[in-house]
């Protein structure tokens, strides 16, 4: 998968319920790099994209607790305002890139080696 393609396929995740979301990428040749993938096995992929979909739209009070961060020691481990972590998770606003490359530097999932992301 290019890093084109997965720029579309995590807005995509963001903005759209699953049913879309599922329905737009099951078939297409981007996923076969996805890791696991199977293109003879539509349950699995269905699966797989469930997973990856979840790893996308995961709170940010989820990927904090996960982690075992207070507010405070999350605001100053990645130099976010204590209020912006505040408002992320009590308005669940938190940008999609935001929470994706927490999820990364904290070792929780790894969306570019998922997906089988090349330059």
């Amino acid at each position: 998968m290019t890093y084109k393609t997965y720029s579309e396929f995590v807005r995509s995740a963001d903005e759209q319920p699953f049913a879309l979301f599922r329905a737009r990428w099951l078939l297409l040749p981007d996923c076969e790099s996805i890791t696991g993938w199977n293109p003879a096995d539509l349950d699995h992929g269905t699966e797989l994209l469930q997973e990856i979909y979840n790893t996308i739209n995961r709170p940010i009070s989820d990927i904090r607790a996960a982690c075992g961060l207070t507010q405070q020691a999350f605001s100053d481990r990645f130099a976010v305002p204590i209020r912006t972590v505040q408002n992320w998770e009590s308005r669940d606003c938190c940008p999609v890139y935001v929470r994706v490359l927490i999820q990364q530097a904290l070792g929780l999932a790894d969306l570019p080696a998922m997906l089988g992301v090349i330059s």
